[in-house]
């Protein structure tokens, strides 16, 4: 899924799951309105609990996980314009989705916890 080429139809379906979901990465805690919001978006994309993980995991968390490290993160959010061209130009990236899983596996799995939790 990752490695494969995206239609344009395919990048409108990710683009909302994409920005809901590098909410995460923003250099503040979320509440719990915010996971559900992204849950509600998850669900409105038509993905499977599955198929939104492996989004995460493998095309939005390789592209934002950097703003983790950073001294001065974004906390504001980013544009969609800027969350497609970043999650775009990192898909496939070997070396960025192995330092997003090594660096932060287990604030990845707490965090897919909490998404999961309101997708039920």
């Amino acid at each position: 899924m990752a490695g494969a080429q995206l239609s344009d139809a395919e990048i409108a379906r990710r683009l909302p799951v994409w920005t809901a979901l590098s909410d995460v990465f923003l250099d503040t805690e979320l509440d719990p309105q915010e996971y559900s919001h992204i849950a509600d978006v998850i669900r409105q994309s038509g993905y499977a609990a599955g198929e939104a993980e492996a989004i995460f995991r493998d095309e939005v968390a390789p592209a934002f996980s950097v703003n983790l490290r950073s001294v001065a993160g974004e906390w504001q959010g980013w544009p969609e314009d800027y969350v497609r061209d970043r999650v775009l130009a990192r898909r496939g990236a070997m070396l960025a989705k192995l330092s997003s899983r090594l660096f932060h596996r287990s604030f990845l799995n707490e965090q897919w916890a909490l998404i999961a939790r309101h997708l039920r």
